[in-house]
C-alpha cells in the first residue's frame, strides 16, 4: 500500500539533499576562491567585447564563449556544485561573497599602499616619477614643502590603499549578484543597471559600467569605515588621555562617543573603582546587620511559640525589644591598641532584662543567645568605628572623648517603630487603633496649646476632633521612618495656617518651644504612645550599621583619592595643569568643602581644601547628574510616567514567578560563555553547592559564618548583589522616591506582610543572579590558582578572579551613567541588561585573547574563547538545526515559518517543532537566551538573506543589518511596558501594537472605559498574571477564549523558563497579512494628490507611477507569503478559499500567475478632481491627453511579471509627449455628412463613446 504524500515530512532523497551548515560555509569558501580567477577572466572578456564587439552576436561574444568554456569544463562542474551548496544557507552565501570580495580587495589595497609608499619615497628624495615624461623642475623645495609632504603622506597612502582595495573588489565574478548600497534606494546614482542588452558592445559596456559603480561606491564608503576604525582605535589606545587631549576632535570623541557608554563615564578609572568599593562596603555592612536581626527573629520564634496567646506574645516581644534597645545604647566600650572593644552592658539593665526573660520562662540557653547577639552587634559597630579611627581623619585621639562621642551617637540613633504604619489601607480588620486613654492624653496637649494661645470655646470634643485629624493624616518620614503630621495653628498670628510636626526631629534635638503644640518630653511621649511606638533594638542595629558603614566607606574612599595623587590637588593651578582641557574646575577659592555627619568638631574631611575638575568633584561628592534629571523634578512626569513605569517593571520582574525561573535558568549561559562550565563535572557540582550555600535569602536554612564572610568579601569586591535588571528597577524606584522608599508607600497600603513578601521576592531575585556569579568567581579563582601554582598570594589571585567576573558577567556597577539615566526615560525596558551583555561579550573576547598570549594562562584563554563561541555561535543555530532534523522540517519551511511569525520573533532564533497531528509549533529561543543581544543582529542578517534569495546580496545584507541594529537598540528606544499601554489607548485608539482590538469602536463609552482600565491594570499586574491566565486557559479550554488561539499546558509551562511553545496558526496569520495587503493598496493610492488646490496633470501621473511602484512591492510580498504557505503544505485550494472569503479571488489569480495587477484611478477621486477644477475655476487636469498617458502606463504595467524590476516610465511618456505635440502634415478634410448623435439619457454618452472609452474617460465625457 502506498503511503499518502505528506509535504511536512522529508523523503530520504530530500534528507540526503539537505546541506549541512558547516558544509554550506565550506562550499562558500571554495566557490568564492574559484570565482576570483574566473572574475579576472570575465573582466578581460568584457573589455574585449567593449572594444571589439560591434556587430558581434550576443551568443558569440567573448563573455558568452568564456562562460560556455567554464560551464563545459571540470572547473564549471566543481563551481556549480559548490555554489549550489553554498546557496543552500544564508551563511554559505554570505561567506562566498566575503571571500570573493575580501581577498582581491585586500590584495588591491596592499598593492595600492606599496605603490604610494614608493612614490612618496621618490618624491621626498627628489626623484619624482613623472607620468608625463617631463622633467620635474617645479618640485617644491625646502623644509616647508617637506613638512607638507609628510602631512600628505598618510592621506596619500590612505587614498591609494582605498583605491586599490576598491579596484580589487570590483574584479569579482558577478557584481550584480552582490549588488551595491545604491540598489536599496530608489533612483540612486549607484544602483546597478540590471537590464541586459541585446547588443554585445552595449552589454559589455553595461557590465563594465556596473563594475565602475561598484568600484566608485567602494572608494566613497572607505573613508567612513576608516573613520569608524580610527575612532575605535583612539578610544582603545588613548582612552584615559582623550579627555585631557589638546585635540578638540579627540575631546569631542571622549565626551560624546566614549564617555556616555563606558562604565566609568567621565570619571578616571581609579575614581570609578574607588567609588564602586563604597557600594560594596556598605552592602557588606548591610548583610551583617541583616544577619544580626535574623538572629534576634529566630530566637524570638523559639521563645514565643504559638501556644502563647497572641496578645501576650506581641506585648512580651515589644517589651523585650525595648529592653534590648536600652542594653545596646547603655553599653560600655574601651579602646585597646587603636581598636574599639566591647567592655560590658549596664549591670542594672542586664539584670532587669534577664528577669523579664525568666518571667516568661525563657530557657537559659535562649537567654544567652539573645545576649550573644547583642554583643555581636556591638562588635560589628566597633569594627566600623575602628576602621574610622585608623583612617586618621578624626580630630581627637583622646580615648575618653572618642568613647563618649560614639556612645552619645549610638544613644541618639533612631530605633522607634510605630504600629500605626503597619496599618493596611485595604484590610481594616487588623489595623492598629489607639486606646481612648491615649487619644485623651493627646487631646489634653491640644487643649493646653489652645489655652496658651488664648483660644476660647475649645473643649475636649474639639481637641478629640483634632486628634482624629492627626491620625488620619499622619505619614512616615521618608528618611527617619518616624511620624510626621499636619495640624492647624492656634496662634493669633497664624490662625488656621497648617503647620507640620516631625517626631524624629523633636527626639534627636530635645528642643521645645512653649508656643508650639509639643512643649515637653511629656507631650512628646503622649504622641509617641498615640502612634503605637515600639523601641526596637533591630532598628538600632540596622540604622547604626547603615550610618556608620556609609561614613567609614566614604572615609576610605577619600583617603584613596588623596593617596592617588592624580585626582585632587592642593591648589587650582595644579588641578588645571594636571587635568587640562576640562569644562570646569572647583569654583570655591577655599577648595572643596564636604560636610560630615560626624560634625566638623570630630571629623576633618581630607577632601576639604582640595581642587579638581568639576566632573571629578561631582563624583567625589556622589552628586553626578544623569539624563532626565529635569523630568524627574516634574510631578506630572513622576506620577504619570516614572512611577507607573517603575511599578510595572517591578510587577514583571521581582513579582513575576515566570521571570524568577527565567532569571535563574538563563543565567547559566554566563558560566558557559566564560568557559567555566568546561571544567571537571565534580568541580562544577561541588561549587554549585558552594554557591547555593553562599547566596543570601537563606530561605531554607541559615548560612554558615564562613559562607557569610565569603559573601561579604564578594560584596566588598563588587561581584554580587549587582543584578543589572534588578538594580535598574531599584534605581528607578530610588529616583522616584526622592530619598524615600516608594515600595513602602505602595506596598505598605497592603500591610506589613505584603511588604515582607516583596522584600523576600527582591532577595530571591538577587540570589538567582548571584548564584552563577559566585560559581564563576570560584571557577576563575581555581583557574588562576592552578595556573600560577603558588607563585602568587591567594588574596592577589582572589582579587584578580573578582575583577575577571566583574568584567565578564553583567554587573550593574559597570553600567554607564548615561545608560543608567535612560531608566528614567518613558522609553525602554531594563536598559542596563543589554548594555552589559554588549560590554561583557567584548570583554570575554579580549580576556580570552590576552590569556592566549600568556603561556601560563593559555589553556584558560582557549577554554574561554571556546565557551563563548559555543554560547553565541554554535548553540543558537545548532538548536534550530537539531529540532529541524528531528521533525523533518526543511530550511525552506523554516524560512516560510518566519513569514508568519509575530514581528518581534521574525528575526529571532526559532525552534520549529510539531505535535503528533503534524501541526507546526515554534519556540522563540531568543526570548530566554541571555546572549541574544549580540546574537540577534547576526540572526537578523541571516534571516533576511534567507527570506530574499532572488535579490542582490548587498540589499539583503544592509536590510538585515538595519533590522539587527534596530533589535540591538530596541531595548533602549522601544515603548516601556507602561507607555506602551498608554499609547495603545490614546495613540493607537484602542488597538495594541500587535493590532489586537481592545474594545469595539461602536460600543458604549462606559464599556470602552472599562476595557481601557482593564488594559492598564494588566500592564501593572504582578505575579505573572497574563502567563498564569494563559496556563489556566490551556488547562481548562485548550485555547484562548477571546482569540480562539490554541494553547497547550506543556507549551505554557515551558514559558516559565522563557521558552514558550506556540502553535503556528498560518491561516489566521494570512488573514492578518491580507489586511496589511489591503492597507498597502490604500497607502499606495495615497501617492495620488488630493483633490485640493490647482492639481496639475503631471502631479497625478507621477503619483500614479509612484503609487503603483509601491503597490508592486506589496504584491511581491504577498506572493512570497503564498509561496511560504505552499512550502508549509497548504494546497492552492485552501489558500484560494481564504482570499475568496476576503473578496480577493481576482488578486489571488494574478499572484499565482506571477502577474502584476496595477490599480486604476479610483472613480471617486476622478469625480473629485473634475468637481474641484469646476468649482474653483481651474483647468481640468484629467484631459484626454492625461488619460492617454495613464492608459499607456496601465497597459505597460499590466504586462509586467512580479519578478521584473519596476520600469522607468518617464522615457515612454516623453516619447508620447513628443509624438502628440509634433506638427502633423496638412491632409485634405473628408466630406462627411453630419448625422444626429444618439445620446443615452442615463449615461449622457453615445453608443460609440460607451463602446470605446475607458470607464475614467466615460466619466469625463458624460460631464462635458
Amino acid at each position: 500500500m502506498v503511503s499518502p504524500y505528506d509535504p511536512n515530512v522529508l523523503s530520504k532523497e530530500e534528507e540526503n539533499n539537505e546541506t549541512n551548515l558547516a558544509v554550506s560555509i565550506a562550499s562558500g569558501i571554495g566557490s568564492g576562491l574559484i570565482k576570483i580567477p574566473v572574475g579576472l577572466a570575465s573582466v578581460a572578456a568584457e573589455v574585449y567585447d567593449a572594444v571589439q564587439g560591434e556587430g558581434v552576436k550576443i551568443e558569440d561574444s567573448a563573455v558568452a564563449r568564456l562562460e560556455k568554456f567554464i560551464d563545459d569544463s571540470v572547473v564549471g562542474d566543481v563551481l556549480s556544485g559548490l555554489e549550489d551548496k553554498a546557496r543552500d544557507t544564508a551563511a554559505g552565501r554570505i561567506t562566498e561573497a566575503l571571500v570573493q570580495v575580501g581577498i582581491p580587495a585586500a590584495r588591491g589595497a596592499k598593492i595600492g599602499g606599496q605603490i604610494a609608499t614608493k612614490l612618496i619615497g621618490k618624491i621626498k628624495s627628489g626623484k619624482r616619477v613623472s607620468l608625463t615624461g617631463k622633467t620635474a623642475k617645479n618640485l617644491a623645495k625646502g623644509q616647508k614643502q617637506a613638512n607638507n609632504l609628510n602631512k600628505l603622506a598618510g592621506v596619500s597612502r590612505f587614498a591609494a590603499t582605498t583605491t586599490g582595495g576598491a579596484a580589487g573588489a570590483s574584479l569579482i565574478y558577478d557584481v550584480e549578484d552582490i549588488g551595491t548600497f545604491g540598489d536599496i534606494f530608489e533612483d540612486s546614482p549607484t544602483a546597478l543597471d540590471r537590464d541586459a542588452k541585446n547588443d554585445t558592445e552595449d552589454e559589455a559596456l553595461r557590465r563594465l559600467q556596473n563594475r565602475a559603480i561598484f568600484f566608485g561606491e567602494g572608494v566613497l564608503i572607505a573613508p567612513f569605515a576608516y573613520g569608524a576604525g580610527k575612532i575605535a582605535g583612539l578610544i582603545g589606545k588613548k582612552g584615559k588621555e582623550l579627555a585631557f587631549s589638546n585635540s578638540q576632535f579627540e575631546r569631542f570623541i571622549d565626551k560624546y562617543i566614549a564617555a556616555p557608554f563606558r562604565p566609568r563615564s567621565k570619571k578616571s578609572q581609579e575614581l570609578f573603582e574607588a567609588g564602586m568599593r563604597v557600594e560594596g562596603q556598605e552592602g557588606a555592612a548591610a548583610i551583617v546587620a541583616k544577619d544580626l536581626v535574623r538572629d534576634i527573629d529566630n530566637s524570638f520564634k523559639k521563645i514565643f511559640d504559638k501556644s502563647m496567646p497572641a496578645a501576650d506574645r506581641i506585648k512580651n516581644k515589644d517589651d523585650l525589644l525595648t529592653q534590648m534597645d536600652g542594653l545596646l545604647k547603655t553599653s560600655k566600650d574601651k579602646i585597646v591598641n587603636g581598636e574599639f572593644k566591647f567592655a560590658s552592658f549596664n549591670e542594672k539593665r542586664l539584670k532587669d532584662f534577664k528577669q523579664s526573660l525568666n518571667n516568661i520562662k525563657v530557657p537559659k540557653d535562649k537567654q544567652e543567645q539573645l545576649i550573644s547577639t547583642l554583643i555581636n552587634s556591638k562588635k560589628a559597630f566597633n569594627r566600623l568605628q575602628t576602621d574610622l579611627l585608623q583612617g586618621g581623619n578624626l580630630t581627637t585621639g583622646n580615648k575618653d572623648e572618642l568613647l563618649q562621642f560614639f556612645s552619645n551617637r549610638l544613644k541618639s540613633t533612631l530605633s522607634n517603630d510605630y504600629k500605626i504604619f503597619e496599618n493596611s489601607k485595604i484590610f481594616k480588620s487588623s489595623n492598629y487603633v489607639p486606646t481612648d486613654e491615649k487619644r485623651l492624653a493627646v487631646a489634653k496637649v491640644f487643649q493646653n496649646y489652645a489655652k496658651a494661645n488664648r483660644v476660647k470655646n475649645y473643649g475636649e470634643k474639639d481637641a478629640l476632633l483634632d486628634v482624629d485629624k492627626v491620625l488620619e493624616n499622619v505619614r512616615m518620614d521618608k528618611v527617619t521612618k518616624s511620624p510626621v503630621f499636619d495640624f492647624e495653628s492656634k496662634s493669633a498670628f497664624y490662625d488656621g495656617v497648617v503647620q507640620k510636626a516631625n517626631i524624629a526631629k523633636l527626639i534627636t534635638t530635645n528642643k521645645f518651644d512653649k508656643k508650639d503644640l509639643i512643649t515637653s518630653q511629656q507631650d512628646l511621649k503622649a504622641f509617641r504612645e498615640l502612634f503605637g511606638e515600639i523601641k526596637d533594638a533591630r532598628r538600632t542595629i540596622v540604622n547604626n550599621m547603615q550610618a556608620m558603614s556609609a561614613i567609614t566607606a566614604r572615609d576610605k574612599f577619600y583617603n584613596t583619592i588623596v593617596r592617588n595623587g592624580k585626582i585632587v590637588f592642593d591648589n587650582p593651578t595644579q588641578a588645571q595643569l594636571n587635568l587640562p582641557n576640562r569644562p570646569g574646575y572647583t569654583r570655591s577659592r577655599f577648595g572643596m568643602q564636604i560636610k560630615s555627619p560626624l560634625g566638623e568638631e570630630m571629623y576633618t574631611n581630607p577632601m576639604n581644601g582640595k581642587f579638581t575638575s568639576s566632573e571629578y568633584e561631582e563624583a567625589i561628592k556622589f552628586a553626578e547628574k544623569m539624563v532626565f534629571d529635569g523630568f524627574m523634578k516634574e510631578n506630572i512626569y513622576r506620577y504619570g510616567i516614572a512611577i507607573p513605569k517603575g511599578l510595572a517593571q517591578v510587577a514583571k520582574t521581582v513579582l513575576g514567578p515566570f521571570t524568577h525561573m527565567r532569571n535563574f535558568t538563563s543565567a547559566v549561559a554566563f558560566s558557559l560563555g566564560t568557559g567555566n562550565l568546561f571544567k571537571n563535572p565534580a568541580f562544577v557540582l561541588q561549587n554549585f553547592k558552594k554557591s547555593f550555600n553562599t547566596i543570601q535569602p537563606q530561605l531554607l536554612y541559615r548560612n554558615l559564618p564562613e559562607d557569610q564572610a565569603f559573601y561579604q568579601f564578594l560584596l566588598d569586591e563588587g561581584v554580587v548583589n549587582s543584578s543589572s535588571t534588578f538594580q535598574d528597577v531599584q534605581g528607578l524606584l530610588k529616583d522616584i522616591a526622592k530619598g524615600g522608599d516608594v515600595i513602602d508607600r505602595v506596598f505598605g497600603k497592603l500591610g506589613k506582610r505584603m511588604t515582607k513578601t516583596f522584600r523576600a521576592a527582591q532577595d530571591l531575585y538577587v540570589a538567582e543572579d548571584d548564584f552563577y556569579k559566585i560559581y564563576n568567581y570560584l571557577a576563575e579563582f581555581d583557574n588562576l590558582k592552578n595556573a600560577y601554582r603558588g607563585t602568587r598570594p591567594d588574596i592577589e589571585l582572589a582579587r584578580e578572579a573578582a575583577k575577571i567576573v566583574r568584567n565578564t558577567v553583567p554587573n550593574y556597577s559597570y553600567v554607564s551613567d548615561f545608560i543608567k539615566g535612560l531608566r528614567r526615560s518613558p522609553l525602554g525596558n531594563f536598559v542596563s541588561f543589554p548594555a552589559e551583555i554588549i560590554r561583557t561579550s567584548m570583554n570575554i573576547t579580549q580576556q580570552g585573547i590576552r590569556e592566549l598570549k600568556d603561556p601560563a594562562l593559555r589553556s584558560i584563554g582557549a577554554r574561554r574563547l571556546i565557551g563563548f563561541g559555543t554560547a553565541v555561535a554554535i548553540i543558537p543555530p545548532t538548536v534550530t538545526e537539531m529540532f529541524r532534523g528531528m521533525y523533518g522540517i526543511t530550511r525552506d519551511q523554516v524560512s516560510a515559518i518566519r513569514r508568519f511569525l509575530p514581528e518581534w520573533s521574525r528575526e529571532s532564533t526559532i525552534i520549529p517543532n510539531k505535535d503528533k497531528e503534524g501541526n507546526l509549533y515554534y519556540t522563540d529561543f531568543s526570548h530566554g537566551f541571555a546572549y541574544d543581544t549580540v546574537v540577534n543582529p547576526i540572526q537578523s542578517v541571516i534571516a533576511n538573506v534567507e527570506g530574499n534569495e532572488e535579490g542582490p546580496l548587498m540589499a539583503d545584507l544592509v536590510t538585515g543589518v538595519a533590522k539587527g541594529a534596530g533589535r540591538l537598540v530596541e531595548p533602549f528606544i522601544s515603548e516601556s511596558i507602561w507607555t506602551q499601554a498608554i499609547a495603545d489607548l490614546f495613540v493607537r485608539k484602542g488597538r495594541t501594537a500587535e493590532g489586537n482590538q481592545l474594545w469595539n469602536p461602536e460600543d458604549f463609552e462606559g464599556n470602552k472605559m472599562f476595557g481601557g482600565l482593564k488594559h492598564l491594570s494588566e500592564a501593572l499586574a504582578p505575579f505573572s498574571f497574563q502567563q498564569l491566565q494563559r496556563l489556566g486557559q490551556a488547562a481548562v479550554f485548550g485555547e484562548d477564549p477571546d482569540t480562539g488561539q490554541d494553547l497547550s499546558v506543556t507549551g505554557e509551562l515551558a514559558g516559565f523558563f522563557g521558552f514558550r511553545n506556540i502553535k503556528l496558526d498560518v491561516p489566521r496569520s494570512l488573514n492578518f497579512k491580507i489586511s496589511d495587503y489591503n492597507v498597502k493598496l490604500r497607502n499606495s493610492r495615497r501617492f495620488l494628490p488630493r483633490a485640493e488646490g490647482n492639481v496639475k496633470p503631471e502631479d497625478i501621473i507621477q503619483g500614479y507611477i509612484r503609487g503603483n511602484d509601491s503597490w508592486m512591492q506589496g504584491m511581491k510580498d504577498m506572493r512570497k507569503d503564498i509561496k511560504a504557505m505552499e512550502d508549509l503544505g497548504f494546497s492552492k485550494r485552501q489558500i484560494s478559499t481564504i482570499f475568496s472569503r476576503r473578496n480577493l479571488g481576482s488578486d489571488y489569480g494574478f499572484l499565482t500567475k506571477n502577474r502584476f495587477k496595477p490599480f486604476k484611478l479610483p472613480k471617486g477621486l476622478i469625480e473629485a478632481y473634475i468637481r474641484n477644477a469646476k468649482e474653483n475655476g481651474y483647468e481640468n487636469p484629467l484631459s484626454r491627453a492625461t488619460f492617454n498617458k495613464i492608459n499607456l502606463i496601465l497597459r505597460k504595467l499590466s504586462r509586467l511579471s512580479l519578478d521584473a524590476p519596476y520600469p522607468n516610465l518617464g522615457i515612454e511618456l516623453e516619447r508620447m509627449s513628443t509624438f502628440s505635440t509634433g506638427a502633423l502634415p496638412q491632409l485634405p478634410m473628408p466630406n462627411i455628412q453630419p448625422t444626429a448623435r444618439q445620446i443615452n439619457p442615463t449615461t449622457n454618452l453615445t453608443r460609440t463613446e460607451q463602446a470605446l472609452l475607458s470607464p475614467e474617460e466615460q466619466v469625463i465625457a458624460s460631464r462635458t
